[in-house]
């Protein structure tokens, strides 16, 4: 198992977004994990401002999310097409 980070572009990123003006993210409670939906215009704005984009492990993406960008220095998991979390 590699410890190496699979880091994506802006583009690459959006193209793994589902359908829909509403996306799904986890972020982190620091108990638990907070669910939440974001608009799709402010998942856009994320993944174009954050200086990180990338895969995560295979916990996050059993849960559908293939993706997580950072803000504030904290992850957003962010819901991705099916097909592309299992591929």
């Amino acid at each position: 198992m590699s410890d190496e980070k699979e880091l994506l572009t802006y583009d690459e990123a959006v193209v793994l977004l589902p359908d829909g003006e509403r996306i799904h993210t986890f972020l982190d409670g620091g108990l638990a994990l907070i669910g939440a939906d974001w608009d799709r215009d402010a998942i856009l704005a994320l993944l174009r401002d954050t200086d990180c984009r990338e895969v995560p492990g295979p916990a996050a993406q059993s849960m559908g999310h293939g993706l997580v960008a950072w803000r504030d220095g904290n992850p957003v998991y962010i819901a991705t097409k099916r097909e592309q979390v299992t591929a």
